[in-house]
């Protein structure tokens, strides 16, 4: 059975916690950055030196939040679930489960629905969800060899025809990245790369729809890849932190092949935006700009980059934007305006905007909203 936290790794990127990093030697105090370059036409902000002591208090998951399911959220259905069987209530994380897959038809909640029929003596029946579960992308050997729930039915030889499928829905997975993202240049000479990140359960379309014509525009080089994880027959996520950074250096490596070395600016939306967050952060190299609509970002909970003196010195040079529906779920607003003062107590001052509406990506009125954004983020505003 997947950990709750697991339950979700097919879409969200996995954050280092703030315990660990509370482990981790006092920072040094911070010496005064040199002025930025200006790199091909995009304005790069200064903010202040970071303070080294700069930790207000963490920022939950919001996939962990409340006691019962608030929504028609696959993944809170899945996170009862698991809860659910390790209190040994078989019968109501079956019921979970079930209810995350007639949602989304996520690859874990058959996972999940087989390691419950495992547990109840339902050889054939667990067969058969781990069937439907790489049909629809499960691509996790590892997960399907350490799995204690699934070690009665690892000698049957059906096993092995999950795992090489498992194995094959990886490979394919990795190399639609680039295959299936969406590339599209600007009118003119490119100036720089705008790599846009798509939320859990979506795709490179949706998030890179309302953006192209606006980034084109601007000389905006636009490349939205494509998740290398499933989440679902025609959605996709990040996988792990290490998956969707290769993801991210394939999509950048490809935009450079075809436009040129030049600077990103990465914008995602939900677990997109997070994405780019922790990108911005751990791997700053090449990127001026970053931006999050409707993904909470914890500098508290997110590994420094190599040589960083703290989790938020990598974006000391970057322009930053953070955008939220000012009606989401008081979780999302909550950890957005908190997420925004950790930034500004930490030296940086992101744009922050709240949008009307309850949603968790663009607003209604999308186009106004990336002009917003992409005014902040190269410095047009």
């Amino acid at each position: 059975m997947k950990t709750p936290l697991l339950a979700a790794l097919g879409a969200a990127v996995v954050l280092v916690s703030p315990v660990a990093l509370a482990q981790k030697t006092a920072p040094k105090a911070a010496t005064p950055a040199p002025a930025p370059t200006p790199v091909a036409g995009v304005t790069v902000a200064t903010p202040a030196v970071v303070p080294p002591n700069a930790r207000p208090a963490p920022i939950e998951d919001l996939r962990f939040v409340g006691d019962q399911p608030q929504r028609q959220d696959p993944y809170e259905f899945e996170r009862h679930g698991v809860a659910a069987a390790q209190a040994g209530e078989l019968g109501r994380a079956r019921d979970l489960f079930q209810k995350s897959w007639d949602v989304a038809e996520l690859p874990t909640a058959a996972f999940n629905l087989a390691c419950v029929d495992v547990r109840e003596g339902k050889k054939d029946a667990a067969f058969k969800q781990l069937d439907r579960a790489v049909g629809v992308g499960l691509d996790d050997e590892r997960l399907l060899m350490t799995d204690t729930d699934l070690a009665p039915i690892r000698d049957d030889p059906r096993f092995a025809t999950i795992l090489a499928s498992a194995r094959k829905n990886r490979a394919d997975g990795d190399a639609a990245v680039v295959k299936e993202g969406i590339f599209v240049a600007p009118t003119g000479a490119p100036r720089a790369i705008l790599l846009l990140l798509h939320d859990a359960s979506s795709d490179p379309l949706t998030v890179s729809g309302p953006f192209t014509d606006a980034a084109r525009q601007r000389g905006l080089f636009v490349a939205a890849p494509r998740g290398p994880a499933r989440a679902g027959r025609k959605r996709f996520g990040w996988g792990s932190t290490e998956r969707a950074f290769a993801a991210v250096d394939a999509a950048v490596e490809e935009a450079r092949r075809r436009a040129g070395a030049l600077p990103v600016i990465v914008v995602g939306l939900g677990r997109g935006g997070a994405l780019a967050y922790t990108l911005a952060s751990r791997r700053p190299a090449g990127i001026v700009a970053a931006g999050s609509v409707g993904g909470p970002f914890d500098p508290n909970a997110t590994a420094a980059a190599p040589g960083a003196q703290n989790p938020v010195a990598a974006m000391k040079r970057m322009r930053l934007f953070l955008g939220v529906q000012s009606e989401a779920p008081t979780t999302i607003v909550s950890a957005f305006r908190r997420g925004r003062d950790l930034l500004n107590q930490a030296g940086l001052q992101p744009v922050y905007k709240e949008w009307p509406g309850t949603g968790t990506g663009l607003p209604a009125d999308a186009a106004k909203a990336v002009k917003e954004i992409l005014d902040s983020l190269t410095g047009a505003g």
